[in-house]
């Protein structure tokens, strides 16, 4: 074609003209369809309508099935920890029973001994029917030294820990030779101990431990 050239306008078929009888027969079918698609939109709105109650009905449901899950979930957790507080039970049970079976043999040890049981209760009143009458010796002993100069040093060196020789001399109200000769007697005893003795003119004295 060229471009001079204008294009060629399509040719169009044109359609034969309605007739009035089947004009008016196709309006009376979209009015009935009009009507069919009234009715339907009717019963739709009316299906949704019973359909809304049933689908909050529905959420219900869901929501209660979560919860239920929810609450299995957690007892079956509950479950197995009680399943694990068992098993510890059961091994506590065991070595319950193993340290009871151990007391009953030794309480049959002891049944068969009841009588040196008794000898040794006669020996331990005896002991202490002893260590009785040792203590009312010592308190006795005690009263009668409380004025001995070696049991007031002894005295001083439990109040003070430790003390210097001259300090002990003054105390006791000795000159420090008699106070040196106490102390020797006391630590050839076994009760003091005097420090650097050979090396210091005033050594140092303690309580032996």
């Amino acid at each position: 074609m060229s471009e001079d050239q204008p294009p060629k306008t399509p040719e169009v078929e044109m359609e034969e003209p309605v007739k009035e009888e089947d004009s008016a027969e196709l309006k009376q079918k979209i009015s009935e369809l009009e009507r069919t698609l009234a009715d339907k939109d009717s019963e739709l709105t009316k299906k949704e309508a019973e359909i809304s109650p049933l689908a909050d009905k529905v959420k219900k449901f869901e929501d209660e099935a979560a919860s239920k899950d929810e609450k299995i979930s957690k007892f079956n957790d509950e479950l197995k920890d009680l399943k694990s507080v068992d098993a510890e039970n059961k091994e506590k049970v065991k070595g319950l029973e193993h340290r009871l079976s151990q007391k009953e043999l030794e309480i049959t040890r002891l049944e068969g001994s009841v009588e040196d049981l008794s000898i040794a209760k006669k020996k331990i009143e005896d002991l202490q029917k002893e260590y009785k009458k040792l203590e009312e010796e010592m308190r006795s002993l005690t009263k009668l030294f409380e004025n001995e100069p070696r049991y007031t040093i002894l005295k001083d060196l439990d109040e003070f820990g430790e003390m210097r020789m001259n300090q002990v001399a003054m105390k006791a109200g000795v000159a420090p030779v008699q106070a040196k000769k106490w102390l020797e007697e006391l630590e050839r005893a076994g009760l003091v101990e005097i420090h650097d003795e050979g090396r210091d003119s005033n050594p140092l004295v303690s309580k032996k431990k």
